[in-house]
């Protein structure tokens, strides 16, 4: 008996850190975008399609166990573009997206985005902080994945895109990560924050600047760092 009250406790404590569905939605979007552009970038690597269907299916799960509201706002939306979210190959060209597929993807990206944003915070500061920083590196890393992808520079965002501001978003995770340092939390997961907080100083530059020469590897390969970290700090501080 103690041992199933040990692992319900478990459990709903893992829970309780967790995203909601939508936010999980909008976390593994981006980290679909990034990957999928990855691919192209490095002209057909296999492990970044096999991340991309990875994090593709898990968004497709999480909208569909979102919110009945969530889901009329955006189920539509999002299986229309899903059958045309592949790349052909074209002969001499290589690689090759629709650029109507593209502008879809982004679209879609901000709406979501700009839809999480509203939503009410974790109930707990720590998780809220780090929810927050899990999702804005995300969306930063997807958006300049997108950029390097499309070769046309900052002038791919409309308007509409525009209302997601990366220097603002980078100021927000520096923010967090300031505060967090700045709470009595254990120790192993203050070490974990300060790595945090040096990768994303390392990467910060190039996720504000989409118009400068992109080391786009490295910033990728530090948000997915980033991710992990944050999601050992999550736990561990739950099962505390």
């Amino acid at each position: 008996m103690r041992f199933i009250i040990a692992v319900i406790t478990l459990v709903c404590a893992q829970y309780s850190w967790s995203m909601t569905p939508f936010h999980q939605h909008v976390y593994s979007t981006a980290q679909a975008v990034s990957a999928f552009y990855m691919y192209e970038l490095s002209e057909g690597d296999d492990k970044y399609l096999e991340q991309f269907k990875e994090h593709q299916l898990t968004a497709s799960r999480a909208l569909n166990n979102s919110t009945s509201l969530e889901q009329k706002l955006f189920l539509e939306e999002w299986q229309n573009f899903q059958p045309y979210w592949k790349f052909n190959f074209v002969k001499g060209v290589g690689l090759n997206l629709d650029s109507v597929v593209r502008n879809d993807v982004r679209r879609y990206l901000t709406d979501v985005y700009l839809y999480a944003e509203k939503l009410p915070a974790h109930q707990s500061v720590v998780a809220g902080k780090l929810q927050s920083i899990n999702l804005i590196t995300a969306m930063l890393s997807a958006r300049l994945i997108d950029v390097v992808a499309a070769q046309s520079g900052s002038r791919i965002f409309t308007e509409h895109d525009l209302q997601v501001n990366e220097v603002k978003l980078a100021a927000t995770v520096q923010r967090h990560i300031d505060e967090l340092l700045k709470l009595d939390l254990p120790k192993v997961q203050v070490a974990k924050i300060r790595k945090v907080n040096t990768k994303f100083s390392f990467v910060k530059k190039s996720l504000i600047n989409y118009d400068d020469i992109t080391p786009y590897f490295l910033v990728h390969r530090n948000v997915m760092t980033i991710g992990d970290l944050l999601k050992g700090t999550s736990q561990a501080i739950a099962g505390s």
